[in-house]
């Protein structure tokens, strides 16, 4: 019998324990789907650039997808690294649209970069809307222009919740999966 869907949560390099508990569970409530979290893996080295002092996003997903032991059907990486594409500056994180993986950085959140330290409720509820767009992405999602949606761009995100349009795509998302045995 095919399994249903599980979410894995793979810590890269060293990452807060308390942040990743925190993320386990929020994500299972918010999603209704079951969270594992995964062994930790190393960053791999040829994702750092020195001269930048930063890891790139797009070569971490790559390692993330060819890592044979990772079975979950969805793969979010959680890293403290700082993270880049070549166009950006930085990045929160990124995602495979319609993809298998998704990974996201707690340190600009978290105030690196000399941006402000913010109280932990409020860093962790980024992380979380940070994880949920990432995740959207990977479930299909694209950016959304309705206010306050957790898919608009990240600086715009408002609140703890899809819009009513980017719900339902969701919704038929999962709907690929019933009748699957988690």
């Amino acid at each position: 019998m095919r399994r249903g869907p599980v979410l894995g949560v793979v810590p890269l390099g060293p990452v807060d324990p308390e942040i990743l508990r925190y993320l386990v569970k929020a994500l299972a409530e918010f999603l209704s789907l079951p969270v594992r979290l995964l062994h930790p893996k190393h960053l791999p080295i040829q994702t750092y650039h020195v001269g930048r002092e930063q890891n790139h996003s797009t070569q971490l997903l790559e390692f993330l997808l060819g890592d044979a032991d990772l079975e979950p059907f969805q793969i979010l990486g959680i890293t403290a690294a700082d993270l880049y594409i070549p166009i950006f500056t930085f990045v929160f994180g990124e995602a495979q649209l319609d993809g298998r993986a998704a990974i996201i950085s707690t340190f600009r959140p978290g105030g690196g970069a000399d941006g402000f330290q913010p109280p932990k409720p409020v860093y962790l509820s980024r992380l979380l809307k940070l994880s949920m767009h990432e995740l959207g992405h990977s479930f299909g999602l694209g950016h959304c222009h309705e206010p306050g949606c957790l898919m608009g761009f990240s600086a715009n995100l408002k609140t703890q919740a899809f819009c009513q349009y980017c719900q339902i795509l969701l919704n038929d998302y999962f709907d690929r999966f019933k009748g699957t045995e988690a």
